[in-house]
C-alpha cells in the first residue's frame, strides 16, 4: 500500500505541474486501494477479526479497532470526491483537476500514517491480549479468508502495483 500512496503522490505532482495524467491512471489507482484495502485488507478485520474478538469477550480491543478502522473508512470520502470529477478533469475542467489533486493529497496525508501505525494499533494490542490458543484460531481464519478470497492473488497485486509505478513515471516524471 506504500507503493501505491508513492504513485497516488506522484499524480497529485503531475496535476500540480500541470501533466497530462489520465483518468485511467487515476481511477486504477483508487480502484486498487478500494479492493486491496477496503475488500481484502479491512475485509479480514471487520468480517473476521472484529467478530472473533466479540465471540471471545475481548470487546475493549475490538472497539479500539473498530475507531482504528473508523479512521480509515472517513477518508472514502476523498476518495469517491475523486471519482465524482474524473469526468469533468478528463473534460479539461480545471476546478475538477484541483479538486482531484488536493484530494489526492488529504488521502494520502491522512491514510499513510495509519498504515504506518497499524502494527503498533492493531497487532501489538492482539499479541499482547490474546493467548496463544487464540492468535492460532485467529491464525486459521485469516488463512480460511485468504483460501477463499477471489480478488487478485499478493502477487498479482505486486505486478499490478508495479505496472501503476511503471505507468506512473511515464506520464509523471
Amino acid at each position: 500500500m506504500e507503493r501505491v500512496m508513492d504513485v497516488m503522490e506522484k499524480l497529485a505532482e503531475g496535476i500540480e505541474e500541470q501533466r497530462s495524467i489520465s483518468p485511467d491512471m487515476i481511477l486504477g489507482n483508487i480502484g486498487m486501494l478500494l479492493e486491496c484495502n477496503d475488500e481484502y485488507h479491512y475485509g479480514k478485520e471487520e468480517d473476521i477479526l472484529l467478530p472473533f474478538l466479540e465471540e471471545i469477550g475481548k470487546n475493549e480491543i475490538k472497539e479500539s479497532i473498530q475507531s482504528y478502522i473508523a479512521k480509515y473508512r472517513e477518508n472514502g470520502k476523498l476518495l469517491a470526491t475523486i471519482v465524482d470529477s474524473v469526468d469533468d478533469h478528463s473534460s479539461g475542467d480545471m476546478d475538477a483537476t484541483i479538486r482531484i489533486m488536493e484530494n489526492i493529497r488529504e488521502f494520502v496525508r491522512n491514510v499513510r500514517p495509519l498504515y504506518l501505525n497499524e502494527d503498533e494499533e492493531i497487532f501489538k494490542p492482539l499479541k499482547k491480549d490474546l493467548t496463544k490458543e487464540e492468535m492460532d484460531r485467529l491464525a486459521e481464519k485469516f488463512q480460511d479468508f485468504d483460501y477463499d478470497w477471489d480478488g487478485p492473488t499478493l502477487n498479482n497485486y505486486q505486478k499490478l502495483v508495479r505496472e501503476m509505478e511503471l505507468k506512473a513515471s511515464y506520464t509523471v516524471w
